[in-house]
């Protein structure tokens, strides 16, 4: 019981001292806000409202002045009091302990008074801006009035390098005199902030004249000094080109005119002040007059290229032309004899052809000369084409004539593989004959005989009228090969005919013996004398012979080899 008393009375006394620490805060923040307020009921712009209303404002500045002036006395008379006011009572809460309450009123006092405070700032600010209007009107309007002077002053006495933009130009100047004297009315009249805005709107329309001259004097120089120059230059050349009887692929006295034309658009676009149409035509007269220069350059260009290339052409056509006929007499020759590629001779053909035309072509420039009817750039061209097929034919024609001499040296090589041919064939003939067999194999006559008549063959179309020799070149390695084939073929049957001999004569040893077996033999030998099958034979005989005596077979063929 007695330690519950205890903790009551200490948390009484705790109490009473947070009170008391709540109070003398209450206190301190209440001081602090009586303070600032009683700082706002304070007349600090009283100096400064008297000298506004010295300065005898109107219209805009008079109107803001006004306003400001009323929220400022209505704040230092009506407002602030109310908030003293309420400061009192807080004060008076506090000293009787209704801290809570106290605290509670501090918080809206605190709200109150530092929207009071921000007011008195904006008040304050804008009492500043119509002081400090009229001081940077009358800086301003200075500069302004000197620039304009000075812009003023440069576009009348360089009026030469704006051309047809002057008169734009000195309307604009003097929409920037009647922004200046409006401002100079409004300033005297004490409308600063309505002045202001005049000054703004010189501002930016001398910046943007500024900017227009910096654009017209490099437009207005290429319309009034570089092109006019340039096209008086083509006109001269081209008058004189014309007198010289010059022809040209275009028409460049509609060109000029084109030119001139475009000059006078970009003149007019350029009185209005339209950039973007004066860059488009001015960039459409630079493209034509390249494209003037380019046609009366290319043409006396080419007219010195055309005569000076006139005699080498006509040179380099009767060279073709000599070569042409000379390969003709040759085909003509061979022609005879031979069976030419069709390829090649299509090939020739449409040479003569080509042949024609381009010297049709070169007569037709060369009396276009003469008649002074040429436009030498097509001439240039045409010779052009004329070395280009001439270049093409000359290529073509000696790769005909390679093929024809290839073609004779085919034929040698041919006669001499055929003699080789009959020779080998003759050789494998005695080989057999050496045999001194009964017979020979079907499937061995029958090639035999095969490449025989291949070899005939081909003496037969090397001794024909007409000789094709991209036949007989084909029919030649056809011919190689199976005779390469016979010659195997002839090895093989010697090689089975000796073995079976030697093997058919051991044979015998066991005939008598093994009567299974001499039977073999005797099928053997009838296969060997009868049917000539020396191949069977030895097969069977072979396998015979290794059934008696395994290993005598390969004994036997090797005396053979050896």
């Amino acid at each position: 019981m007695f330690v519950f008393i205890i903790v009551v009375i200490l948390l009484i006394l705790a109490f009473l001292w947070y009170m008391w620490f709540l109070q003398k805060k209450n206190n301190t923040t209440l001081i602090s806000y009586k303070s600032r307020a009683t700082d706002l009921k304070e007349d600090k712009l009283k100096e400064q409202i008297k000298s506004l209303e010295d300065m005898k404002l109107t219209g805009a500045s008079l109107e803001s002045f006004g306003k400001s002036k009323k929220d400022y006395s209505t704040q230092r008379n009506d407002t602030v009091p109310k908030l003293l006011a309420d400061i009192s009572n807080a004060e008076s809460k506090n000293a009787n302990f209704n801290v809570f309450g106290a605290s509670s009123a501090l918080k809206n006092i605190e709200s109150n008074l530092t929207i009071l405070e921000k007011k008195s700032d904006e008040i304050a600010s804008d009492f500043e801006k119509i002081v400090k209007s009229n001081e940077q009107n009358a800086s301003t309007s200075e500069v302004l009035h000197e620039q304009y002077e000075k812009l003023r002053k440069d576009i009348l006495t360089k009026s030469f390098n704006y051309g047809p933009a002057t008169d734009r130009l000195e309307s604009e100047l003097n929409e920037i005199a009647g922004f200046l004297d409006q401002e100079d009315k409004l300033t005297q009249q004490g409308d600063h902030l309505e002045a202001r805005q005049y000054l703004d709107d010189a501002k930016v329309k001398l910046g943007l004249i500024e900017d227009q001259v910096q654009l017209i004097v490099p437009l207005y120089h290429g319309l009034s000094e570089v092109y006019p120059g340039q096209i008086e230059e083509i006109e001269s050349v081209f008058d004189k080109l014309i007198k010289q009887q010059y022809k040209f692929a275009v028409d460049i006295g509609n060109k000029i005119s084109t030119v001139h034309d475009n000059m006078e658009k970009a003149n007019e676009e350029l009185s209005s002040l339209n950039f973007d149409a004066v860059d488009r035509n001015n960039e459409k007269i630079h493209s034509d007059i390249n494209e003037l220069y380019d046609e009366l350059s290319k043409e006396i260009n080419s007219k010195r290229d055309v005569l000076k290339q006139q005699k080498p052409v006509l040179d380099y056509l009767n060279h073709a032309k000599f070569q042409h006929n000379r390969l003709d007499e040759n085909i003509q020759k061979l022609e005879q004899n031979y069976v030419l590629n069709e390829d090649d001779m299509e090939l020739f053909k449409e040479h003569s052809k080509t042949l024609s035309q381009v010297r049709e072509e070169y007569d037709a420039d060369v009396q276009s000369i003469a008649d002074k009817s040429l436009v030498f750039s097509n001439a240039e061209d045409d010779f052009k084409d004329i070395v280009s097929k001439l270049d093409n034919i000359e290529a073509k024609e000696k790769t005909i004539n390679d093929n024809l001499n290839q073609m004779l040296s085919s034929e040698q090589i041919s006669r001499r593989s055929v003699e080789q041919y009959a020779k080998r064939i003759e050789i494998q003939k005695k080989i057999v004959e050496q045999l001194r067999l009964n017979g020979l194999p079907e499937d061995y006559l029958e090639y035999f005989y095969m490449v025989s008549d291949e070899i005939k063959k081909l003496y037969d179309e090397l001794d024909s009228e007409r000789v094709n020799m991209e036949d007989i070149s084909k029919q030649v390695i056809v011919t190689q090969e199976d005779l390469e084939n016979l010659v195997q073929k002839t090895d093989d049957l010697r090689r089975d005919v000796a073995l079976s001999e030697k093997l058919l004569q051991y044979a015998n040893r066991y005939a008598d013996k093994d009567a299974g077996f001499k039977e073999q033999l005797v099928r053997a030998k009838s296969l060997f004398d009868d049917d000539f099958d020396y191949e069977q034979s030895l097969k069977l005989i072979s396998e015979a012979l290794e059934q008696v005596e395994p290993g005598s077979v390969s004994r036997i063929k090797d005396t053979i080899s050896a």
